[in-house]
């Protein structure tokens, strides 16, 4: 049983620190890296790749706005996927170039984002950003992106953050804090620690000679993050931009939101499954600290998922302490939540209290309680196939 014991207390305390350390590290960390934009400095040529299935409400605003970060000589190219709507129409009387693409057989984002590269390649860009089609793209956010690809010759992750959507709830803010803390907190510590950082699906900039070459036409759920690790395998990890910033509002739908935390959850737990062990052995055997950390900071769980195996992992330890009368397990994993909880909390009032009502926390136990359906779903019915999350446009249709 101390086996057992101790297992269990060093999954959930490691995975604990790991949260804990990168909110202390992202906290202290100032964050003044220069973010001046010089419109008049000359810079690489850009061109700017929108995936969109059905999209023809929302694009417009999103293309506008690219434009007007737009340079002569660069493009924006949107892969209308599969539409059965007027996103190429849309898309076309904005002034960008548009590639229409259907085969049912080969669907989901990896493959509109290769048909877009093949679609580039007769006169390839020096640096492929990435947008994706419901996003607002803040008016410095394509020069900074590729300034940061031209000085590091590394693809670049903008701060890609949630918004609440008009008439939101409690949950919806406690859905923006949790994105925040992954794609911003997170992000500025490995940043910070000189470590890649995981992509994000939007707000992505590539040179051009690493993009061409990336396997980019599959249905992975997740597909961003599987291209992420594969470039970092290639020695090409990705940096954060933390100063480019991307948004986009969450559904305001229920079982819109649902859906999409289904499909990213779902796609991220099955790349921890299947990356995770593969990475750590690479790190470990051929001594590559950058691959060790990359895959340690990949096997933290998203925060639902991590509080709900804690709390079931110290109520089994609990147990097994009274039984077995061994309590320093129990201790050190108690430390390790304790821990994780307040600088989760001092994470919030640095970075999320202005985006996220202090209200909103009180609905963290129903916001956890809701995700067991979507984790019981990855156990019994997991899902496999990219499904676009509905606007709420069409979800009050």
């Amino acid at each position: 049983m101390d086996a057992v014991s101790w297992a269990i207390s060093l999954i959930f305390s490691g995975m604990l620190a790991v949260i804990a350390i990168q909110c202390m590290i992202a906290i202290v960390a100032s964050g003044k890296a220069d973010s001046a934009v010089d419109h008049d400095q000359p810079r690489l040529r850009v061109a700017v790749l929108v995936p969109a299935h059905n999209e023809a409400t929302g694009i417009e605003p999103t293309l506008r706005q690219i434009k007007a970060s737009l340079r002569a000589g660069d493009r924006c190219v949107v892969v209308a996927d599969n539409c059965s709507d007027d996103t190429a129409a849309v898309a076309r009387a904005t002034g960008v170039e548009v590639l229409e693409r259907y085969d049912q057989t080969n669907r989901g984002k990896g493959f509109a984002l290769d048909a877009g590269v093949r679609f580039l390649e007769p006169d390839p860009p020096e640096v492929l950003i990435i947008v994706d089609a419901d996003c607002d793209v803040d008016s410095d956010a394509i020069e900074l992106l590729t300034r940061s690809v031209a000085e590091t010759n590394r693809p670049a992750q903008a701060l890609y953050l949630m918004r609440m959507p008009i008439g939101g709830g409690p949950e919806a803010a406690v859905s923006v804090f949790a994105f925040l803390i992954k794609n911003w907190v997170r992000a500025r510590a490995m940043h910070c620690l000189g470590l890649p950082v995981l992509l994000t699906g939007t707000g992505m900039a590539f040179p051009w000679v690493q993009i061409r070459e990336a396997k980019l036409a599959s249905a992975e759920l997740v597909e961003d993050l599987a291209l992420g690790l594969l470039l970092t395998r290639q020695g090409h990890g990705p940096v954060f931009c933390e100063h480019a910033h991307v948004q986009s509002d969450l559904p305001s739908d229920l079982g819109a939101a649902i859906e999409q935390r289904t499909r990213w959850e779902h796609g991220y737990l099955s790349t921890i499954l299947r990356e995770v062990p593969p990475l750590l052995l690479t790190g470990l055997f051929r001594f590559q600290p950058t691959l060790l950390a990359v895959a340690i900071d990949l096997s933290v769980p998203p925060l639902a998922l991590l509080a709900i195996g804690s709390m079931l992992a110290w109520l089994v330890l609990c147990v097994l302490s009274l039984w077995t009368m061994h309590w320093l397990p129990l201790a050190i994993l108690s430390v390790a939540g304790a821990m994780a909880i307040l600088f989760l909390a001092i994470a919030f009032v640095r970075f999320g209290r202005a985006k996220v009502p202090v209200a909103a926390l009180a609905s963290i136990p129903t916001y956890v309680w809701r995700k067991l359906g979507i984790y019981h779903r990855f156990v019994g019915k997991r899902q496999t196939e990219w499904v676009r999350t509905a606007r709420d446009a069409e979800s009050q249709k």
